[in-house]
C-alpha cells in the first residue's frame, strides 16, 4: 500500500531526530509550494545539513530505513567553488514512493536562501536562516529582452530545416531530437506569452508542467498539434503546425512589448518549407 506524504514525512523526521550528525532538515519542492496539488506521485525532498557527508556516502544501508528500495540515483555537486560538495540520493521504494534525499555541509547552511523555496522543519542549532519568501515568486516568468526573443525565433526557423531534412533521409530518431529543440524554442516563447497574459505572476514549472492550467484553450490545442508519433505525414502536420504556433505567440509577443516580428524570416521559412516538404513527399511517395 502506498504511504502518504505525511508518513514518509514522519520518518524523516524522526531519523533526523534521532542522529546527532544531522543538525539540520529543511523541505524542498512541490510539498512546500502550496500551488501544486498533491497527488499520488507526489514525493518528498528533504535536504538534511550534517557534521559529516561521509556518514551518508559512504554506504547505502541506511536507504532501508524507509522502505525497500528498488531504484536509486546518486550524484555529487560542488555549487559553491569555496566549500565542499553536497550530494543527492534520489531513491524510489517498493511502494512506489520517492524520496530525494540532499545532504549538504554545515558551511552551507548560509547559503540556505540561495533555494528558491523551501521550509524549517529541524533546526538544532538555531542557525538556518528562515526564507525569504514563501511564495512561488521566485518561480515567476518574465518578459524577456528582445534580444532574447529573436534569438529564440531565429533558432527556431533555422532548425526546422533539420527536422524537413531528416524526413527526407528516415531518421527518425534525429526527427524527434530536433522537434525537442523546436519545442525548446517554443518554451521560451510561451513563457514570455504567459508572463504578458499574468502580469509576471504567473509559474508554468519546470519545462511548462503546468501549460494546461495556464495556457488558454486556443494555444493550449495548437500546442498539442505540434506532437506527432513516427508517421512522417503527421512529422510534417506537426512541423507546420509548430510554425503556426510560433507566428501566433510571435506576433502576440511583438504587438503587446512593442517588439518588430520578423515576419520576412516566417514567410522565407514557410517558402522553404513548401519546397523541402514537396521532396520528402514525393521521396516517401505520400
Amino acid at each position: 500500500m502506498l504511504r502518504t506524504i505525511n508518513e514518509v514525512l514522519e520518518a524523516v523526521i524522526k531519523f533526523a531526530e534521532n542522529d546527532d550528525n544531522i543538525r539540520g532538515l529543511v523541505l524542498q519542492g512541490s510539498t512546500v509550494n502550496d500551488n501544486v496539488k498533491e497527488d499520488i506521485f507526489s514525493d518528498l525532498d528533504p535536504l538534511f545539513y550534517v557534521k559529516d557527508t561521509s556518514l551518508f556516502t559512504s554506504n547505502d544501508e541506511w536507504f532501508s530505513l524507509f522502505g525497500s528500495p528498488i531504484l536509486f540515483f546518486k550524484d555529487s555537486f560542488k555549487e559553491y567553488s569555496d566549500l565542499d560538495e553536497s550530494y543527492t540520493r534520489l531513491i524510489i521504494y517498493e511502494d512506489t514512493f520517492k524520496i530525494d534525499f540532499g545532504f549538504a555541509p554545515l558551511s552551507h547552511i548560509k547559503h540556505a536562501n540561495d533555494m528558491p523555496l523551501y521550509k524549517v522543519v529541524i533546526d538544532k542549532d538555531n542557525c538556518i536562516p528562515l526564507p525569504q519568501t514563501t511564495k512561488e515568486d521566485r518561480f515567476y516568468v518574465k518578459s524577456e529582452s528582445e534580444e532574447t526573443y529573436n534569438k529564440a525565433l531565429s533558432e527556431f526557423y533555422f532548425d526546422t530545416s533539420y527536422v524537413v531534412k531528416s524526413l527526407y533521409r528516415n531518421e527518425l530518431f534525429f526527427t524527434k531530437f530536433m522537434f525537442n529543440i523546436l519545442q525548446e524554442k517554443i518554451e521560451a516563447l510561451l513563457n514570455i506569452y504567459l508572463s504578458i497574459n499574468y502580469e509576471e505572476k504567473v509559474n508554468p514549472g519546470s519545462k511548462g508542467r503546468y501549460y494546461e492550467r495556464y495556457l488558454d484553450k486556443k494555444t493550449w490545442d495548437m500546442l498539442l498539434k505540434t506532437y506527432s508519433d513516427a508517421n512522417i505525414l503527421n512529422n510534417i502536420k506537426a512541423l507546420l503546425s509548430s510554425i503556426d504556433l510560433v507566428h501566433y505567440l510571435g506576433t502576440y509577443i511583438a504587438k503587446h512589448l512593442k517588439y518588430d516580428f520578423p515576419e520576412k524570416m516566417h514567410q522565407d521559412t514557410l517558402e522553404y518549407l513548401k519546397k523541402t516538404i514537396k521532396l520528402v513527399k514525393e521521396k516517401h511517395n505520400i
